[in-house]
């Protein structure tokens, strides 16, 4: 016999049956008289006080009679160990939830066992059999403490695996969907009957729901698309911007409301979510590390009080800290509303994802050389939507059932291209947490094997991302092994962070794209994006690396770019994104408007002429004459020639610039700025500024 069982024996059943069959009746009669005469004297106390005006007077009515069946529970001589402790854990659990802690819980029984001694004095006349009674009613009351005391630490052990849960989905997701999510359910999972939203504000300031959990928060959510009930906003000047939500927002503070019914800011929505049984809630802003809100958590229970218990609370804070910085990371995306993330995964489930086509030339002779594979879901009506606003409402699974979709559509498609004589290879994003995951890789060798598509023919764009120690070596693996298939990779957005250029050389990249937002800088800073690209090019081709040079959107880009050095252009310039069927007429009709010898455009002159001011610059320490020199600089020359601007400002000074001699190097780069200045004002000018 365990512990609990010798300390359980003679407290159920046997001798003390008949004493308490005499006095359930009695009990049973003075049972409300009793709990009424305890609860006022726990109102006595400051902290008891507290919790009991949580309530409403029908939530405390209903309290004061299931306290009074318990009451009755306990005297009953029908009462078993195993019925005991099952409702000893349910009363624990209340307890627990509406923020009782179990210091004030162990206080408070003794209280009851005073009261219901004072009680058993009046129906048990006999001293002997009193005295046997009150032991064993002592013993039944220590087993309800320790029946409830386990719910506590089994809803303790609950919060603390959230706690877990949550930092570690912080640490693994790689996408925003999968961080909220996974968040979401880890703080659903507490015992409370929590429902959750996750929100941000729109351009107006109304927040938009793009995650919620729990049954109840899905009706909420109805009910606020259909206008039951408003939707928060971030604006103090309007009712829906005034309670806990709008507060929080503007404060960056969680906000309690303990007593939802009670508080007569929650009236907007009080109808609605109180048919829900929501009886307390906490807003939870997601700050970044200015401190501003960037995200909004709205949490609900069915229990009044839940969110003021003090680990709740502490779990509350842990959740704003960790996920706050998780979300600045990976919440660059816009604002999706959560029907439209639905919407946007129902079309992927029932595989309606095309791929369009945007071509990759040679700079040098204007080849078609690849095709990159872009996705678009298919909409109502046959409306294509854009990836930048599908792709932040997908996770992981959604990635990879969208990779899969768009390697099929490449095979098959590449076979139609055959039959018109181009066997080109085509490129496909592989998602940044793709790299390294065994499943993209089972799936690329299966589609291939299965649709007898020949490995080197596909390139894996490869997106930045932050590797670890182990992180790189998987990742190496990973490369090896489609490698030795003859997959070919490309390191895409070259120059949008410090880690793309650590990459080049911890992984062996086929080819690499310089970031199309370097390549937009030139309709601000010309001289500063062909810099960009003239020296990211070199780095490159010292790996020897392939460049392609993305968002050629103008002949004079396209001019730029190739006489930089770089190998590949891609951009409006050349094509648009199109679908698969038109590929081969725009084959057929396009002409390359670029001879990087001779410029036509001011880009172009201006990135011959850096090429030549490079090299004056490294011979500056000795006379040489620009003869000797590539003649880069003739390219201006040319340029001025084409436009009849020989006889300009430019051409005057190009003529005054033809010895390069030692010391003069100031004289030069006040020279050098000048030429660029003309170059730029041209340039403007032909983009009609």
């Amino acid at each position: 016999m365990d512990r609990a069982d010798t300390r359980s024996a003679d407290v159920y059943g046997g001798w003390v049956d008949s004493i308490l069959e005499r006095i359930q009746a009695p009990v049973a009669r003075l049972a409300h008289q009793f709990i009424a005469s305890f609860y006022e004297l726990l109102a006595s106390s400051e902290q008891n006080r507290k919790v009991l005006e949580r309530l409403s007077p029908a939530e405390y009515d209903h309290l004061q009679r299931l306290q009074a069946k318990h009451l009755i529970l306990l005297v009953s001589p029908k009462l078993t160990q195993e019925s005991h402790r099952r409702e000893a854990e349910r009363a624990g659990k209340a307890h627990a939830l509406v923020g009782v802690d179990t210091l004030w819980l162990i206080e408070t029984y003794n209280l009851y066992q005073e009261k219901l001694f004072e009680l058993l004095e009046q129906l048990v006349p006999s001293v002997a059999e009193r005295e046997q009674l009150i032991r064993v009613m002592s013993r039944r009351i220590l087993l309800d403490i320790e029946g409830q005391v386990a719910s506590y630490e089994r809803i303790h052990r609950a919060i603390s695996h959230a706690f877990l849960r949550v930092d570690q989905n912080v640490f693994t997701a790689a996408n925003l969907a999968d961080l909220v999510r996974e968040s979401m359910a880890a703080i659903g999972s507490l015992e409370g009957d929590v429902c959750l939203f996750l929100a941000r504000p729109d351009s107006s300031g109304v927040l938009q729901v793009e995650a919620s959990f729990g049954a109840a928060a899905e009706r909420y959510h109805r009910a606020m698309e259909a206008g039951a009930i408003p939707k928060i906003s971030t604006d103090a000047g309007i009712p829906a911007g005034q309670w806990i939500g709008g507060r929080s927002w503007r404060s960056g503070q969680i906000e309690v409301s303990a007593a939802w019914a009670l508080d007569p800011k929650s009236e907007p929505w009080r109808h609605v979510g109180g048919g829900l049984g929501f009886r307390s809630s906490a807003t939870v802003p997601l700050v970044d590390e200015a401190g501003h809100s960037i995200a909004l958590l709205s949490l609900y229970s069915s229990w009044p009080g839940y969110f003021s218990n003090l680990r709740v609370r502490n779990f509350l804070n842990h959740v704003q800290r960790v996920l706050g910085h998780a979300m600045q990371r990976l919440s660059q995306a816009p604002v999706i509303p959560m029907r439209e993330q639905l919407e946007y995964r129902q079309l992927l489930a029932a595989g309606h994802v095309t791929m369009l086509y945007q071509p990759i030339i040679d700079l040098r002779t204007g080849a078609l050389c690849r095709l990159e594979a872009l996705a678009r879901l298919v909409g109502e009506g046959g409306a294509l939507i854009p990836p930048g606003r599908f792709l932040p409402t997908f996770g992981g699974v959604e990635l990879l059932s969208l990779f899969e979709q768009g390697l099929r559509h490449i095979c098959a498609d590449a076979r139609e291209m055959d039959k018109f004589g181009l066997q080109l290879q085509f490129s496909i994003n592989l998602p940044a947490e793709g790299l390294g995951d065994d499943r993209y890789s089972v799936a690329i060798a299966s589609i291939l094997a299965e649709l007898d598509f020949p490995p080197n023919r596909l390139q894996l764009e490869i997106l930045e991302s932050e590797d670890g120690a182990a992180q790189k070596e998987q990742k190496q693996t990973f490369l090896k092994r489609l490698c030795e298939m003859g997959v070919r990779f490309a390191q895409d957005d070259l120059g949008s962070g410090h880690s793309s250029l650590l990459r080049m050389g911890q992984y062996s990249f086929d080819e690499v794209k310089i970031d199309q937002g370097l390549v937009r800088g030139v309709l601000h800073k010309p001289q500063r994006a062909l810099e960009f690209i003239l020296y990211l090019t070199r780095l490159a081709h010292a790996f020897h690396t392939n460049v392609v040079v993305e968002g050629l959107e103008h002949p004079g880009m396209m001019e730029a770019a190739a006489i930089l050095g770089a190998d590949h252009g891609q951009g409006y310039g050349i094509a648009r994104p199109m679908a698969a069927g038109e590929v081969p007429a725009w084959y057929g009709s396009y002409r390359y408007p670029v001879d990087p010898q001779n410029p036509q455009t001011a880009l172009g002159a201006m990135a011959g002429y850096l090429l030549w001011d490079m090299q004056a610059a490294v011979m500056a320490d000795r006379a040489i004459s620009v003869e000797e020199l590539t003649g880069a600089n003739r390219m201006v020359e040319r340029f001025l020639s084409v436009n009849a601007l020989e006889e300009s400002p430019l051409g005057q000074l190009l003529s005054e610039m033809a010895p390069v001699s030692p010391g003069l190097t100031a004289t030069r780069e006040g020279r050098q700025a000048r030429v660029i200045e003309y170059l730029t004002e041209y340039w403007l000018d032909e983009m009609g500024r």
